[in-house]
């Protein structure tokens, strides 16, 4: 029993000894598909770039117009529902200083409580709606730029032989780059040419 142990622990040490060479030893060539992943990898560097997502839509002319006509539109808006709303409250109001002078019967307060309860539901139910609206017409803009950017981007990286484009943005996960690598005034003036056509 005792000879079949130390037989073992020999074979291990012997088996421990030749990964150790193997590992630690002279690099052998690299034989199979490793070998030629290895040398692609050794001799062909990364090829990056970054686009700065702030300049960007900065300077992107569509995307700067549709924001701003989707601002206006949030702005008329806001401003048609204020004016709405005011109205409501004035009309509140009259009902209110009716109801105090004793000018209305019980039964007509409770036809003036259900109708501007029904009305203030209206402006609510609108509020909503215009919200919503505005909320999928903005989705549609950054989608919309989203999708020509990716094409651009896509088209650059074949022509140019980028591995990796990558954004950078101001606070984001890119602390620092080095200038030379940023392809961003050359995304712009392709993405600007192809509208202006």
């Amino acid at each position: 029993m005792k000879n079949i142990s130390l037989i073992l622990n020999i074979v291990l040490l012997i088996a421990v000894i030749i990964l150790y060479a193997k590992v630690f030893g002279g690099k052998s060539a690299p034989t199979g598909e490793t070998s030629r992943t290895a040398a692609a990898t050794e001799s062909k560097p990364l090829k990056i770039a970054y686009v700065n997502a702030d300049t960007l839509l900065a300077n992107y002319t569509f995307f700067r117009e549709q924001s701003e006509v989707l601002s206006k539109k949030e702005q008329d808006a806001d401003a048609n529902l204020q004016a709405k709303g005011r109205a409501f409250e004035r009309e509140m109001q009259q009902v209110q200083q009716k109801v105090q002078q004793g000018l209305l019967a019980p039964n007509e307060i409770e036809r003036e409580q259900q109708r501007l309860g029904q009305k203030q539901q209206q402006l609510l139910a609108e509020r909503e709606q215009i919200s919503r609206a505005l909320l999928e017409e903005g989705q549609k803009i950054n989608d919309e730029l989203q999708k020509e950017l990716l094409e651009k981007l896509e088209a650059l990286k074949t022509a140019e032989g980028y591995d990796f484009i990558m954004s950078y943005a101001a606070g984001g996960q890119i602390l620092v780059a080095n200038d030379s690598l940023d392809i961003t005034r050359r995304v712009l003036e392709q993405l600007n040419a192809k509208k202006q056509e």
